[in-house]
């Protein structure tokens, strides 16, 4: 689904490459965002691909009753 690529596969790759600059430069500011988006891949496969959904489905009903109303005055 394409919903899984963009939510845990584009941040799984972010996270082997920020590892991989920090091991191969040895800069040590790199492994903070690596370990929060490993962390990150974490949450998404116990559960949080739900919470993501529900979020989302919320934004476009919502997004759907802002936009049924009446047409506003020029």
């Amino acid at each position: 689904m394409l919903f899984d690529v963009f939510f845990l596969g584009f941040p799984i790759a972010i996270a082997i490459c920020l590892a991989a600059h920090a091991y191969r430069e040895q800069d040590v500011k790199f492994w903070r965002p690596a370990l929060a988006m490993s962390a990150y891949c974490a949450f998404y496969l116990v559960g949080g691909r739900e919470v993501l959904l529900y979020l989302i489905v919320g934004a476009m009903v919502g997004g759907g009753w802002l936009g049924s109303g009446p047409a506003a005055p020029l």
